[in-house]
């Protein structure tokens, strides 16, 4: 009896640690600057970066890996090269969880699984020609994921993603955090090696660029950097000090006053690439993890802040949904609704009141699409997502 008991035991504990064979797949034909390497990253291997690389063996653009799994559920996303580029997935997507900020991949399995093929950046396949995203860009808003490559490249000890605005959840910003094991110098740049599609328009008379942060503190040092992508020795640097904590603020970049020890702006060079050090000059072991949103960023002044605040209390849902939803909340007899894409392109406008707020765009495509209320004098803009 003890040694059938035993048996029992032992068969019980080896099925708690028994492992599975997981193959994970992405279509990197979404994914449209030059890379070594596809990579699947997650809490199965503590986001390590190298740790495992797929392998396109076909050269089909479809990338595979299969890893012996406990059975379970994780969260995971495709990066290249280690963490030289990584999926910014849209939150509220169906193959997605957002958790403290972070949008990942989730899986919950408990046999042997083989994923399907998942376009990169993208929950599902990325049809016959892939989605070509076109190449970011300034001024830089963060809101269009499904037609612009928002992926960012973080260094030093930072982790940057796509996540909802502290102050307004309907739209994104891109959150970085700067952990703490981050070097001093620890940072993201504001796309890929790629850099942007055109040079930045610097002159003798046009030398700034602002940026929309929130910052957990005031006092924080945020350092921005211009360089030639093809050659990163030619490159200016200039600093900001911010003055509010927990708030939005325009940070308002000088490059004519460049950091001391650092070159002065060459207008002859070409700067097309842009990074930012936030809270630089402190490691990550003084300062502990801190997290930082940017919103806006733009050669010149910025021009469009309205993703900072809602104008009032209005709700939308379900969100995501399939082109039908309800707005609720609305605190005027009389509303008007109206829903755009985000090339700015009107695809309903309707009059609406508390008892009439039902909104039907289910003939549109899936997307995110930006739904305007304007009641009682307040304008509310809200994102949505339409999946159907």
């Amino acid at each position: 009896m003890k040694k059938i008991l035993l048996i029992c035991l032992i068969l019980i504990s080896g099925s708690s640690f028994a492992q599975v064979d997981v193959t994970f797949k992405v279509d990197m034909r979404g994914y449209n600057i030059p890379f070594t390497a596809a990579y699947v990253n997650g809490t199965f291997n503590g986001w390590c970066g190298l740790c495992n690389p797929m392998t396109d063996a076909n050269n089909d653009s479809i990338w595979e890996l299969t890893i012996p799994l406990p059975a379970g559920s994780i969260e995971y996303k495709f990066t290249v090269d280690g963490w030289v580029g990584q999926e910014n997935l849209t939150p509220g997507s169906p193959c997605t969880i957002t958790s403290s900020g972070f949008t990942n991949r989730s899986l919950i399995f408990s046999a042997a699984t083989v994923l399907p093929v998942n376009c990169w950046g993208k929950c599902g396949a990325c049809g016959p020609l892939g989605p070509q995203k076109l190449q970011i860009k300034l001024p830089i808003s963060w809101q269009d994921s499904l037609t612009t490559n928002l992926s960012t490249t973080d260094f030093g000890g930072t982790y940057s993603t796509l996540a909802p605005n502290p102050t307004n959840p309907a739209w994104l910003s891109l959150k970085i955090t700067k952990t703490n094991a981050a070097e001093l110098w620890a940072g993201t740049t504001l796309g890929t090696s790629a850099g942007f599609p055109t040079n930045i328009p610097f002159s003798t008379n046009s030398n700034q660029m602002q940026v929309l942060v929130y910052a957990p503190n005031a006092g924080t040092v945020f350092k921005l950097k211009a360089e030639n992508k093809a050659d990163p020795t030619q490159s200016v640097e200039t600093d900001v000090t911010n003055t509010t904590a927990n708030a939005w603020e325009v940070l308002n970049f000088n490059f004519a006053n460049h950091s001391p020890g650092t070159s002065a702006i060459n207008y002859s060079f070409p700067y097309n690439k842009l990074s930012l050090f936030p809270n630089f000059g402190v490691t990550g072991a003084t300062a502990g993890e801190k997290i930082y949103y940017i919103a806006d960023v733009a050669f010149g002044t910025l021009t469009n802040t309205k993703e900072l605040n809602n104008g009032n209390s209005v709700s939308i849902s379900p969100n995501p949904n399939s082109g039908v939803f309800e707005v609720s909340n609305i605190q005027n007899e009389k509303a008007t609704i109206e829903v755009s894409d985000l090339l700015g392109r009107v695809v309903l406008s309707k009059s609406s009141t508390v008892s009439n707020n039902k909104v039907d765009i289910s003939g549109v495509e899936n997307g995110i699409y930006l739904v305007k209320i304007i009641a009682g004098g307040k304008t509310s803009v809200n994102r949505i997502v339409v999946n159907k």
